[in-house]
C-alpha cells in the first residue's frame, strides 16, 4: 500500500511539474527554430521601452530612509511598500550566496544569461525530489522579471526575458547581478533582500548568517508565502532539507554537516528594528518632509516616494539626552500634579526647547505619548493655548524699543477698567491675581508681581498694534488679534514658538527660526538639503538685554522662583490663564530656551489652584537642571546702564474702577452745602494719596486725571499739592482747639451749656482732609 502511495504521490508531482517542463521544451524548439532564433535576436539588439543600464539598478529599488540624531545615530526607520537596505556583495555571507546559487542557478558563472539545460535538469530534479530543489530561470532572467517585464506568464514576455538577460549580462559584471538580485528578491515578512530579511528573521547583519540560515533563506525565494518559517514551519523545515541537501551533493558541505543544520531551530517571530518609540519629534520631521517643498522639492506625491522608498538619510537637531530628561521632568511632574487636588481635571504637559543662538530644536514632548495619543496630535508643534502673563515680555520688549525702561514706574492698582474699542466687552475689567489691590511700581517689580493693570496700562502706553508687530518678528506665528486683552496673553500661540521667541531676548535680540533637520542626504550620497545658519536682528540688544535683566530678576525674587537652577543663570516668565485653564512656563539660559505648557489637552477646563508658578515652573526647573548638569555655568552678558532716572508712565484713559473717596451722604436740609471729596497728590508721584474738600484746594490747579473713576467710568481730576490746613467748624457750646499743634484748630471739645451728662469730644478733624462732622 505504502508503495502504491509513493507512486500516487510521483505521478501527482510529475503531473504538477510537466507543464514547465512542457514549457522549456516549447522555449527549446522555439529557440532552435530560424525565425524564432532571429525574434531572440531581434529582442537582443533593439532598443526597448526601458534603459537598463538606468532601471536594472541599485538606484531604482525602494529602499527605506533613516532618520539619525545629533549623535549621528539612527532613531526612526521610514518606509511604507518595501521593507529594504541595500548592501555591497561583499557584506553578504558566502554561504548565503552559494546556497542561492545552489537552487536558483547552478551555472551563473558559466552562462550568459539564459541556461535552457538548466529547465530540463530542474524539472527533473523536482520531480525525484518531491519538491522545489533548483530553478529553472537564471537568476539574470529572475533580476529581469522582478524589474522590468514583471510576471505575466505569455511566450512573448518569456522572450523578452530572455533577450534583455543577454543584454544585461553584455552590460554588467556577475558579482554586479547577484549584488542587485540579493537586494531586490522577496523573502516574506515584508523583507526585500538579504539584509532585511536577515533583520526580520534573526535579528543578524547579513554578513553574520551560516549555512542554516542561508539555507531557508534560499528556500524562500521559490515561494515566501508558502515557505514561511513562523507561519508554516513543517514546509519550512522540509524546503530548508532540500537546500541543505543540495549544497551537500555539489560539495559546499558534508551530509554530515547537512544533518546538524538541519536540527537547527527555525525562527518563530518576526525581530522588528530595534529604534525607540515613536517620538513626536520624528512625527514632526516626517511631517515637514512630505508638507514643506523646501526640503525634497516636486509633487507630495513626489516627496512621499522618496521619504517612504527613497532610502534617504535624515540627519536631525533631535538631542536623545535633552529628551529623555525633559520626558522625565514631564513625568515626575504630573505624577505630582495627579496626587494634588485640582477639580478632577485631567491634564498632560507639552515641552519644546531649542538652542538660542542656532534655534536647533533638541527636545520635544508633544502631549501623553504616542501610544496614548491615537490622533499623533504635537501640541507642542500644533497646539494652540493662550499664554496667560507670560505674553507680558513682548509688551516690555515693546516698551523698551519705543525708549521705555526697567526703571519707569506704572501704576498697578486694580481691579482696573481699559477702553477696548471693537472688542466684547467694552470697557475692559480686570483684577490683579488674588484680586491684589496693586500699586505703583517699576516695569522691574510689576514684572515680579505680574501685575494685570499694570501691563493692560502699559499695553496702552505701547500700542497694541506694536506689541502684535514685537510678538511677531520675535517669533509668534499664529494670527493675534489687536484686542485690550492682548498684554494678558488672551491670544493663542504654540508652545515651541514660545521658546523660540524667548530665545531671541537670550541671544540679544537675534531671531533663529526653530528647525528639525540639519541635511538631507540621497542613497549615492549627494546633499540634498542642508540647513544654513541664518540670524536676523529683530530686537536692539539694549532692548534685550534689559528684558533678560527683568526676567533673570522674576527667576531669583519673583513669581519664577521655583524654576531655578542650582548652579545656572536663568530667565524666565510664569503665565496663568483665566480660572487657571492653562497654566505655562517659558524662560532660557544662555544654553537652551524652552516652553512648558500644562493644561486638558482637549479643551479649556479650570484647574484648581494651578499657577504658571507651580507645575509648569518646577517641571522646567526639572528639565533645565538636568540638562545643564554638565555644562560649565554662564552668566547672562552685563547691560548697559538706563540713560535717565526712571519716570511715571502716565495714562489719560485707563481708570482704576471704584471710588476711593467718600462721597458725604446728602443731608435732609437742601440749604446745606455738601462738601465735594476729591483726590489730591501730595508727593508729586502722579498718583492720588489723599482725600480733600475741594474747598481748601484752592490754589491747588489740576494735574492730571485720578487713578479712579466716579459710578459710570468717567474721569475726575487730580490735584497736586498740599491742602491747606482744615480748621474744625465747632457747634455752639463746643470750642476749637489745635490738637497737633500745627497752628490750625483741629478740633472740638467742651460742651454746650445746655447739654447735659459727660463732656464727650468731637470726631478728630480730617487728618485724611475731610471736613469735621457738622
Amino acid at each position: 500500500m505504502k508503495d502504491v502511495l509513493r507512486w500516487l504521490s510521483h505521478l501527482f508531482r510529475l503531473a504538477v511539474l510537466m507543464p514547465m517542463l512542457a514549457l522549456a521544451l516549447a522555449a527549446t524548439l522555439f529557440v532552435a527554430w530560424s525565425p524564432a532564433t532571429d525574434v531572440l535576436r531581434s529582442w537582443e539588439s533593439t532598443p526597448v521601452e526601458v534603459n537598463l543600464t538606468e532601471d536594472v539598478s541599485l538606484d531604482e529599488l525602494a529602499i527605506r530612509s533613516y532618520v539619525y540624531d545629533s549623535n549621528l545615530d539612527a532613531v526612526d526607520v521610514f518606509s511604507y511598500v518595501e521593507n529594504r537596505v541595500l548592501v555591497d556583495l561583499e557584506d553578504i555571507s558566502e554561504e548565503v550566496q552559494h546556497a542561492v546559487l545552489a537552487i536558483e542557478d547552478e551555472n551563473f558563472y558559466l552562462h550568459t544569461g539564459i541556461d535552457l539545460s538548466a529547465v530540463f535538469r530542474a524539472g527533473l530534479e523536482n520531480v525525484g525530489a518531491g519538491g522545489i530543489t533548483q530553478g529553472g530561470s537564471t537568476i539574470t532572467q529572475q533580476l529581469i522579471k522582478n524589474l522590468v517585464v514583471g510576471n505575466k506568464v505569455e511566450a512573448e514576455r518569456k522572450l523578452q526575458e530572455m533577450a534583455m538577460a543577454k543584454r544585461l549580462e553584455q552590460q554588467m559584471g556577475k558579482n554586479e547581478i547577484l549584488n542587485l538580485y540579493l537586494n531586490t528578491v522577496y523573502f516574506g515578512q515584508g523583507a526585500y533582500g538579504v539584509q532585511a530579511a536577515s533583520e526580520v528573521y534573526w535579528g543578524l547583519d547579513a554578513s553574520e548568517l551560516g549555512w542554516a540560515q542561508a539555507a531557508l533563506l534560499a528556500a524562500l525565494i521559490s515561494n515566501p508565502s508558502r515557505n514561511d518559517p513562523i507561519n508554516n514551519p513543517v514546509r519550512a523545515l522540509r524546503q530548508r532539507r532540500i537546500v541543505l541537501n543540495r549544497l551537500a551533493e555539489l560539495g559546499y558541505i558534508t551530509p554530515e554537516q547537512a544533518d546538524s543544520h538541519h536540527l537547527q531551530p527555525l525562527p518563530r517571530e518576526v525581530n522588528e528594528i530595534e529604534l525607540p518609540p515613536k517620538s513626536y519629534f520624528v512625527e514632526e520631521v516626517k511631517q515637514q518632509l512630505l508638507d514643506d517643498p523646501r526640503y525634497l522639492g516636486g509633487s507630495l506625491e513626489d516627496r512621499f516616494n522618496l521619504v517612504f522608498n527613497g532610502g534617504l538619510s535624515v540627519y536631525t537637531t533631535f538631542d536623545p539626552a535633552a529628551q529623555q530628561q525633559a520626558e522625565a521632568a514631564v513625568a515626575a511632574t504630573l505624577v505630582e500634579y495627579g496626587e494634588g487636588d485640582h477639580g478632577g481635571v485631567e491634564a498632560t504637559m507639552a515641552l519644546a526647547a531649542l538652542e538660542p543662538d542656532t534655534g536647533a530644536v533638541r527636545a520635544v514632548v508633544g502631549g501623553p505619548g504616542f501610544a496614548q495619543d491615537t490622533e499623533e496630535f504635537n501640541l507642542a508643534t500644533q497646539g494652540t493655548r493662550q499664554p496667560g502673563s507670560a505674553f507680558k515680555t513682548f509688551v516690555m520688549v515693546a516698551l523698551f524699543e519705543q525708549g521705555y525702561q526697567p526703571s519707569d514706574r506704572v501704576s498697578g492698582r486694580g481691579p482696573c477698567q481699559i477702553p477696548n474699542p471693537g472688542g466684547v466687552p467694552d470697557p475692559y475689567v480686570a483684577n490683579n491675581f488674588a484680586s491684589s489691590p496693586g500699586q505703583v511700581d517699576a516695569i522691574t517689580s510689576q514684572i515680579r508681581v505680574s501685575s494685570n493693570c499694570a501691563f493692560l496700562r502699559l499695553g496702552r502706553v505701547a500700542g497694541i498694534q506694536p506689541v502684535i508687530d514685537t510678538a511677531t518678528k520675535m517669533g509668534i506665528t499664529t494670527e493675534l488679534e489687536a484686542v485690550a486683552s492682548l498684554p494678558l496673553g488672551s491670544e493663542e500661540v504654540h508652545p515651541i514658538d514660545m521658546a523660540s521667541a524667548y530665545g531671541v531676548v537670550g541671544t540679544g535680540g537675534i531671531r533663529y527660526e526653530p528647525y528639525f533637520i540639519e541635511r538631507i542626504v540621497d542613497r549615492q550620497g549627494n546633499v540634498l538639503y542642508r540647513h544654513e545658519l541664518s540670524g536676523e536682528r529683530v530686537v536692539s540688544s539694549r532692548s534685550a538685554c534689559w528684558a533678560t535683566d527683568v526676567l533673570e530678576n522674576n527667576m531669583a525674587n519673583g513669581t519664577g522662583r521655583r524654576a531655578q537652577m542650582p548652579n545656572q543663570a536663568g530667565a524666565g516668565k510664569t503665565g496663568t490663564t483665566e480660572e487657571s485653564a492653562d497654566a505655562w512656563f517659558v524662560g532660557y539660559s544662555p544654553y537652551l530656551a524652552a516652553a512648558v505648557w500644562l493644561g486638558n489637552p482637549n479643551e479649556r477646563i479650570p484647574m484648581r489652584g494651578v499657577t504658571g508658578s507651580s507645575y509648569p515652573a518646577v517641571a522646567w526647573g526639572r528639565f533645565m537642571t538636568a540638562y545643564h548638569a554638565d555644562l560649565e555655568p554662564v552668566d547672562f552678558p552685563r547691560c548697559p546702564g538706563e540713560p535717565r532716572l526712571g519716570d511715571l508712565v502716565e495714562l489719560e484713559d485707563v481708570f482704576t474702577v471704584g471710588v476711593p473717596c467718600p462721597t458725604p451722604i446728602a443731608p435732609e436740609d437742601p440749604e446745606v452745602v455738601v462738601p465735594v471729596i476729591v483726590p489730591v497728590d501730595t508727593d508729586g508721584d502722579g498718583v492720588h494719596d489723599a482725600c480733600a474738600d475741594l474747598l481748601v484746594t484752592a490754589g491747588l490747579a489740576p494735574c492730571g486725571l485720578s487713578e479712579f473713576a466716579v459710578e459710570g467710568g468717567e474721569p475726575i481730576p487730580l490735584y497736586c499739592g498740599t491742602p491747606a490746613p482744615i480748621e474744625a467748624v465747632c457747634p455752639d457750646g463746643r470750642f476749637p482747639l489745635d490738637s497737633n499743634d500745627d497752628g490750625v484748630a483741629d478740633t472740638c471739645v467742651g460742651r454746650s451749656p445746655e447739654a447735659s451728662g459727660p463732656e464727650i469730644p468731637a470726631e478728630p478733624g480730617a487728618g485724611d482732609g475731610s471736613r469735621a462732622s457738622p
